[in-house]
């Protein structure tokens, strides 16, 4: 009797579809993207693609959603730890500069750079700046959050330049990655937050 072989559901074929895409732009840019690229990374059928996403554009959209949906929710898990206690600057140095090292590496590496030309695809693409704005909006919201528990003077302001500087030194890392990453940032996290929260 001839085995039968069960299609995963259209949520799932979906899912690795845009994950593919995000892992293709992580590596090439918004221009590696393709159906056909696009289905040999995820390992799915050339017209599983074109049946979840009629467009190039389409799949880049679903793509910066993801990324920014699942960077919000990580930064609002470490916020929710951070403001749900008593921090001090110590100890929102140590877990910001654990949770940029885990952006640096691997799988966290792709979805970082991949979030990043997203951005810059932004600038040229108005349906993607409302995604841009949120996902921004939203990270300025968490570090207010952290840093007005933390008892910062004018938090809505500082989590503007802290967000600032881990974005730049995040970027610094990712485009000229050196040993030591989370030993070299904490102190200069901590020497900013030390300013911010005087």
């Amino acid at each position: 009797m001839a085995s039968v072989v069960r299609r995963p559901p259209p949520e799932a074929i979906r899912a690795s579809i845009i994950d593919a895409t995000v892992r293709l732009i992580g590596r090439d840019g918004v221009d590696g993207v393709t159906h056909r690229a696009v289905a040999a990374e995820a390992g799915v059928s050339l017209s599983s693609t074109t049946y979840h996403f009629a467009s190039k554009d389409e799949i880049v959209t679903a793509a910066f959603e993801h990324v920014a949906a699942f960077e919000t929710d990580r930064i609002a898990r470490e916020a929710e730890v951070l403001a749900g206690g008593d921090p001090d600057v110590a100890s929102i140095a140590r877990a910001l500069a654990t949770w940029l090292d885990e952006q640096v590496e691997g799988e966290g590496l792709l979805r970082v750079r991949a979030g990043y030309h997203l951005q810059l695809e932004a600038a040229r693409r108005p349906e993607l700046r409302d995604i841009h704005i949120a996902w921004g909006q939203a990270v300025n919201d968490l570090a207010e959050r952290v840093l007005r528990a933390a008892g910062s003077p004018r938090p809505r302001t500082d989590a503007r330049i802290l967000a600032g500087a881990i974005d730049g030194l995040r970027l610094d890392e990712v485009t000229a990655p050196r040993p030591d990453f989370r030993r070299r940032i904490r102190p200069v996290i901590e020497r900013l937050l030390t300013i911010l929260t005087a």
